[in-house]
């Protein structure tokens, strides 16, 4: 039979269960437990370890440090844990860098740390602080080397501005739409699947040069959405689609937020010039519009896949759509709490003051 575990320093059951229920800290909870347990002297080292999921010589040490210092020597926590590798600054300098997306491989990023803060680390220690800052290898998003960053964030800064020059009149209703155009045919869509390491998957795939168009637009006030497929793009079906979105209150004032494409009116001069104000976004700046990723849905659900006619496409595309114009919710999921929808909120409370 195992010897009985003198705790010794004059403890008292009482003290150590008070102490327990006092602390919220797992590093102090855990080692008055273990005390706890000594003291009830049922049970060995090896057997309150196994309990803890600790090894026989931790335990030890703790009782050691109780014996020679009581609790506050217990729960002192002296080491302060393993130097990081790399300071506050030296990261706050690689998020910077990683935000510009400068690095395409883990192994720039180590010569870089290496050259410009002399700092050696292995490559599996540079993986270890790209997971510490919720970092992720991601494809970039193309951008036109004509945007203008400048006009960017302006536009971005002055959007409460920008709305309230349009000169909406106090007493009519406002809707905000955010539009976009998509173009789609009958040439396959390929896109990442799932299947097994170290199988080449394959999926069918035609050129059959036959395509169509699809409207959207996302009403920010409301959350309504509307959709129009056509045949191409033109100033003529941009009129129908716009006869569309008035349509949902003839009586309001539509503000319609896109970009500077060709087929896009700037000014109407026919009989819906008093329902409709247009904002255009800054040029080739497709980022700023919250409806766009919407056709990376869709492109998703018709991917890997053989489509023989338009309707059979459009009818798979409608899908992915219908969700949108049945539950306000999915729209607000698609829109987010973005400087945008920020800013059409502060603009509809301007208009209460």
């Amino acid at each position: 039979m195992s010897k009985p575990i003198q705790l010794g320093n004059g403890a008292s059951l009482e003290s150590l269960d008070a102490a327990y229920k006092a602390s919220q800290e797992r590093h102090d909870r855990e080692r008055l437990l273990a005390m706890r347990m000594v003291y009830q002297g049922s049970q060995t080292l090896e057997q309150i370890g196994s309990i803890l999921k600790r090894g026989r010589a931790t335990i030890a040490r703790w009782l050691k440090a109780y014996r020679e210092g009581g609790m506050e020597k217990l729960l002192h926590r002296g080491h302060g844990g393993r130097k990081a590798s790399l300071s506050q600054s030296d990261q706050e300098v690689v998020i910077d860098e990683l935000y510009s997306g400068r690095w395409k491989r883990a192994r720039d990023i180590q010569v870089w740390l290496q050259e410009e803060r002399g700092i050696d680390l292995k490559l599996g220690g540079v993986y270890y602080w790209l997971y510490k800052l919720k970092s992720s290898w991601k494809v970039p998003r193309p951008r036109h080397k004509d945007q203008d960053p400048d006009e960017v964030e302006a536009f971005k800064k002055e959007i409460v501005s920008s709305l309230e020059a349009l000169d909406v009149p106090d007493d009519c209703a406002v809707h905000v739409w955010v539009e976009d155009e998509h173009r789609y045919g009958l040439i396959s869509v390929l896109r990442r699947c799932w299947t097994i390491k170290g199988h080449r998957v394959t999926a069918p795939r035609q050129m059959k040069y036959q395509w169509s168009y699809a409207y959207a637009a996302a009403d920010i006030v409301t959350g309504n959405a509307e959709f129009l497929h056509t045949p191409t793009v033109s100033l003529e079906w941009t009129q129908v689609f716009l006869n569309q979105l008035i349509a949902t209150d003839p009586e309001g004032i539509h503000i319609i937020i896109w970009d500077r494409a060709g087929y896009h009116p700037t000014v109407l001069t026919n009989e819906l010039a008093e329902s409709v104000r247009f904002l255009p976004l800054p040029a080739y700046s497709p980022e700023l519009n919250p409806v766009e990723p919407l056709w990376d849905q869709v492109k998703l659900h018709v991917a890997n896949d053989i489509w023989e006619t338009l309707d059979d496409i459009e009818s798979a595309i409608n899908e992915v759509l219908e969700p949108f114009w049945e539950h306000v919710t999915r729209v607000w999921s698609l829109l987010g709490n973005t400087w945008l929808t920020r800013g059409v909120i502060i603009f509809l409370q301007h208009r209460l003051e």
